[in-house]
């Protein structure tokens, strides 16, 4: 069990530093329109390429977000029904639900590889400030990868908590 536990703290710790890059792609985005709107409502003279640079960072920015979100357990649990059914069939359906939710993360994680290549070696650019977009995609792929891990986790650890009431405690704290 202190194994698991570990493994918990590495992924908290991970699923933190992917976190910055959702605090530094809403930071570069909000400054980005803001001065943007400034310039343009104040001196007539946007900022080129304004909506594109705001697309591409909020795509990194938004899968960033899905692991710390996981790792914080902050996403929704619908349990009503489940709360009702003894320990073992409560944890193994939850169990279930979270290995369904891993293997479409991993889908999702596999197809971001898939484009991040695909953009990589098809040098795709940017329509207007032609810039090329392939770390865009890496980071979403990657990202979508730590996301999967992290849920990929938590379903180890409900099925943990079939058998083991201190997971099983631990993981109903997070339903309430």
């Amino acid at each position: 069990m202190n194994a698991i536990k570990k493994t918990g703290v590495w992924i908290k710790r991970v699923t933190t530093a992917v976190s910055l890059i959702t605090y530094a792609g809403f930071c570069i985005i909000m400054l980005l329109i803001v001065t943007d709107v400034i310039l343009r409502k104040a001196a007539n003279a946007p900022i080129s390429g304004t909506y594109e640079i705001v697309q591409y960072t909020l795509m990194s920015s938004i899968f960033a977000s899905f692991a710390y979100c996981q790792s914080e357990r902050g996403h929704i649990h619908i349990t009503m029904f489940i709360r009702l059914m003894p320990q073992k069939l409560r944890f193994a359906a939850y169990s279930v639900t979270g290995l369904i939710s891993t293997a479409v993360a991993g889908y999702l994680s596999y197809a971001g590889v898939r484009q991040a290549q695909l953009a990589t070696f098809e040098n795709y650019i940017s329509g207007v400030l032609r810039f090329r977009i392939f770390p865009f995609f890496w980071i979403m792929a990657v990202t979508m990868f730590v996301f999967t891990v992290a849920l990929f986790y938590d379903v180890i650890r409900s099925g943990i908590a079939m058998f083991n009431n201190e997971f099983a405690e631990e993981i109903q704290k997070d339903w309430s």
